[in-house]
């Protein structure tokens, strides 16, 4: 006689075959359907010992297994699988359908599973093999469409079982396609605040910071979105308080995290602040601005971000910052030049360092140096546990704020690189010697030490002349006249620097060779002047 229920219970060995398939640790609540008397529920049980953290739901029809799944402690909250509507969809979802419905049943599952849940189930595999009803047909379209989709097909899986059949099985594993995030009240505010496409803002303005005005945009649609939220989840709050005494909470509660150390008693300025301390500190770390302030200016800034978060983010404040930038950015300009040169000459100008300087009879002293082509710096870009080549931020870091200064001496001519770029692509490949970067080669030595070798002997000119100007080892008037033009005591000074042939290129090219603060801030490429 044939079984209208379709009860074929699932053999232990084929469970854990189908948990095989997907990652179940961090599941929750776990739901079988058509549970029959919970043989998959069970076998999960066994393979994870340490299941206090799950909930288990069951769906069955037949009030005998009913009685039996909830002797074994398994809830069961529904009847009739297709007709279940549940408010919250399953994360997980663990079943062996009848096989004769088996696509009718898998789509259901898939209707009630959550974006990004797992479905794990039994099947016939003719239901696969064979979409010959539209049922099987809509099945597989839905099953493809989806995240991750899987399957297995097995052969007398039945055969051994509690209750015998030859039918051969499909083993499929779904990840249902998750929902890209999506807030509907910020779109609505981002459509209200931006700007038109066909708008052609300024010069002046502050468009020369690249993309800053969509970021603007971006900013008031998040401001007022939270605002509303904040307002919205506030009326439900008392909503959901009505009918409750004064010292029970509502279903949900609103907290707001504010910015470190700026806790004010008017809940909408802590959001407000926060949102603005968001967008301050994207700015701050942007490529604009990170291509012209070095770590320690960087770091500077940053430490006022608290106090930046009570302005918003907007044209006028931006264009106030961008100012405050240029005000500082020479005397910045010059303090990272010379750190640089320090870094490279006297601060390291010792043991295995030495050779990083060479000395020259300078202007009314006999203790002045320049830079060599090859320099040798302490920087430790090797693990100490695993000996592994593994540059990290702080090397990262350290040799863009050379990049940097040598950006401004370049004032645009070397086409753009990214030291951070190369460096992760030198660790990805485990290449520490020779790294080709912008303006040098890098290597860098288990011993802690990183020997650069410069590319640019022009720069490298220009780096050492910057140099002995702000030490005044050069006369003040030093290239802005020719070599015959010289005293014989400025003649001996050239001379131990860089000889007569050199200086007279020196002096063809002062605006390159002796440019002033100001022309290294109007000439470096990316600069808003």
């Amino acid at each position: 006689m044939m079984d209208k229920e379709q009860f074929y219970p699932t053999p232990e060995d084929l469970a854990k075959e189908l948990f095989q398939m997907a990652d179940l640790r961090y599941t929750n609540t776990i739901l079988e359907p058509s549970a029959g008397t919970g043989s998959l529920l069970e076998a999960f049980k066994k393979v994870n010992r340490y299941n206090d953290h799950y909930s288990f739901h069951c769906i069955e029809a037949n009030k005998e297994r009913q009685a039996t799944l909830q002797g074994k402690d398994f809830p069961v909250i529904w009847d009739d699988f297709l007709t279940f509507a549940p408010l919250t969809p399953y994360q997980t979802i663990l079943m062996n359908p009848p096989f004769s419905q088996g696509a009718k049943h898998l789509l259901k599952a898939l209707q009630i599973c959550a974006p990004g849940g797992q479905i794990l189930c039994i099947l016939n595999a003719e239901t696969i093999k064979n979409p010959c009803t539209k049922e099987r047909i809509a099945l597989l379209a839905e099953l493809e469409a989806q995240d991750e989709f899987e399957v297995k097909f097995k052969e007398q899986a039945f055969s051994d079982a509690e209750r015998p059949s030859m039918v051969e099985v499909a083993l499929i594993y779904v990840k249902k396609k998750a929902v890209s995030d999506r807030c509907v009240t910020f779109e609505h505010f981002k459509r209200r605040t931006e700007r038109k496409q066909t708008e052609e803002p300024e010069e002046t303005s502050i468009t020369r910071y690249g993309e800053i005005p969509q970021l603007i945009d971006h900013y008031k649609a998040e401001v007022k979105t939270a605002l509303a939220l904040y307002d919205e989840m506030l009326h439900f709050e008392r909503i959901s308080l009505k009918g409750m005494d004064n010292y029970e909470k509502g279903v949900l509660t609103v907290e707001v995290n504010a910015v470190k150390g700026s806790n004010y008693f008017d809940t909408r300025i802590n959001i407000v602040k926060k949102i603005s301390y968001k967008y301050w500190k994207i700015l701050l770390y942007s490529k604009e601005l990170s291509s012209l302030l070095t770590g320690s200016v960087q770091n500077s800034y940053a430490e006022k971000l608290v106090e930046m978060a009570d302005f918003e983010f907007n044209e006028r404040n931006i264009l106030q910052m961008k100012h405050d930038l240029s005000r500082n950015l020479l005397q910045n300009i010059d303090d990272a030049i010379m750190n640089v040169w320090e870094t490279f000459t006297s601060r390291y100008a010792y043991t295995d360092y030495s050779k990083n300087i060479h000395y020259y009879t300078g202007w009314k002293t006999n203790n002045a140096f320049a830079v060599n082509k090859k320099v040798i710096i302490p920087l430790y870009a090797f693990d100490s546990w695993s000996g592994k080549f593994n540059p990290s931020y702080r090397v990262t870091s350290e040799l863009s704020d050379i990049e940097k200064v040598m950006n401004f001496l370049d004032c645009g001519r070397t086409e753009a690189a990214d030291m951070c770029y190369r460096m992760k692509e030198a660790e990805q490949t485990g290449e520490n010697r020779n790294i080709d970067t912008k303006y040098f080669t890098v290597t860098l030595y288990k011993k802690g030490t990183c020997h650069l070798v410069f590319k640019d002997m022009e720069l490298l000119k220009k780096f050492n002349l910057y140099a002995g100007r702000k030490k005044a080892w050069l006369p003040d008037d030093y290239g802005r006249k020719p070599y015959s033009h010289l005293s014989e005591e400025e003649k001996a000074v050239v001379d131990s620097f860089e000889g007569a042939k050199s200086y007279e290129d020196t002096y063809r090219n002062q605006a390159f060779y002796l440019p002033q603060n100001s022309d290294l801030l109007r000439l470096n490429p990316g600069n808003a002047a």
